[in-house]
């Protein structure tokens, strides 16, 4: 399950349990529009109890276009280091963006990083 929650330019999301291609469908219209509607983008991800995703799901993630990805400045992942690796191959080819990983007990760390308004 993915909640997601918009502020200004920034896009919060946690993903709990195992993500499937529902999830993934509601995921990538909202940050697609998100993206769109603002010159910079920052997306906070928390993994919660995340057991990973269904083969659907992963497939969507592989397949990730995001329109003007230029302006996704900075991705902060937040969770267990054993989905940071996973997390990374589905996000690098398709963005330039800084991202960070931050461990499970760095969440508001990984949220003033998020929400500094330099680049």
């Amino acid at each position: 399950m993915i909640t997601i929650y918009k502020k200004e330019c920034k896009v919060y999301m946690v993903a709990q349990n195992r993500l499937d291609a529902t999830d993934y469908d509601n995921l990538i219209p909202q940050l697609k529009d998100h993206i769109q509607a603002h010159n910079t983008v920052y997306w906070y991800i928390e993994m919660e109890s995340f057991e990973g995703w269904t083969a659907s799901a992963y497939w969507k993630g592989i397949e990730l276009k995001l329109p003007n990805e230029e302006r996704l400045k900075r991705v902060a992942l937040v969770g267990n280091a054993k989905w940071q690796e996973q997390f990374m191959e589905v996000l690098i080819p398709f963005t330039r963006a800084h991202i960070k990983f931050f461990g499970p007990d760095e969440k508001k760390l990984a949220k003033e990083w998020i929400e500094k308004e330099n680049n």
